[in-house]
């Protein structure tokens, strides 16, 4: 469904942490490096795989060779598993590191592994409660598990506090409607109706009261 690969997420905090010294792997062995710059090593190592895959999710869409299409597919799960383990290894090393709770969210609802990736997700806005990236991405990953209630909720906070990432879960909103027109996905036809209402009530208020910014930095298109 949709993080332009949080390409654009991931860039929105790597440079603090780049900025830590992480940019390219050290040459002191690891031991003698604190806990916090290994887990920066490891969080960025996961960044650039990150960004490696955003390119290749863009080239599998637009790829017309079913096979082609389907071999980037098992190359991007491998991927994303592997940014997974990076991910996890960051907050292994830094306990605090709420980026990468967020980011390891991401690659495991990427991985359909949703109820993971909720446990991720919540765990970085404990440490970091206003962490918009995670209450939007948290959103995507309740989608998934067809919480309806708790994707309002979220899309209410984001509306008053980060009116980019409230766009953004709209169109994720909007997108996983018409999917669930063509796919049931176990969800009552009646509920999906009642949801479906609600986004265009929310839609046409946001239409109403656009946002400032029309620019994000921090957004994946997959």
């Amino acid at each position: 469904m949709k993080r332009m690969l949080p390409a654009v997420f991931v860039l929105a905090v790597a440079p603090t942490l780049l900025a830590s010294g992480a940019g390219s792997m050290p040459s002191m062995p690891q031991q003698q490096r604190s806990p916090h710059d290994q887990a920066v090593d490891y969080y960025n190592n996961g960044e650039r795989r990150l960004e490696k895959l955003t390119k290749m999710h863009d080239e599998m869409k637009a790829a017309t060779d079913p096979q082609r299409a389907a071999k980037m597919q098992q190359n991007i799960t491998k991927g994303l598993e592997s940014a997974a383990n990076d991910f996890e290894r960051a907050t292994n090393y830094d306990p605090r590191l709420y980026q990468a709770y967020s980011e390891l969210g991401f690659t495991l609802r990427k991985l359909g592994k949703y109820n993971d990736s909720l446990a991720a997700y919540d765990h970085a806005l404990q440490l970091q409660p206003d962490f918009a990236p995670a209450l939007e991405y948290r959103a995507e990953a309740y989608l998934g598990l067809n919480q309806l209630d708790e994707v309002k909720s979220a899309y209410m906070t984001l509306f008053s506090g980060d009116r980019q990432r409230a766009d953004i879960l709209m169109t994720s909103m909007k997108s996983w409607i018409a999917e669930r027109r063509t796919t049931a996905g176990g969800i009552d036809a009646q509920k999906l109706d009642d949801f479906a209402k609600w986004v265009e009530q929310r839609a046409t208020i946001a239409g109403q009261t656009s946002s400032l910014n029309s620019q994000i930095s921090s957004f994946r298109s997959w």
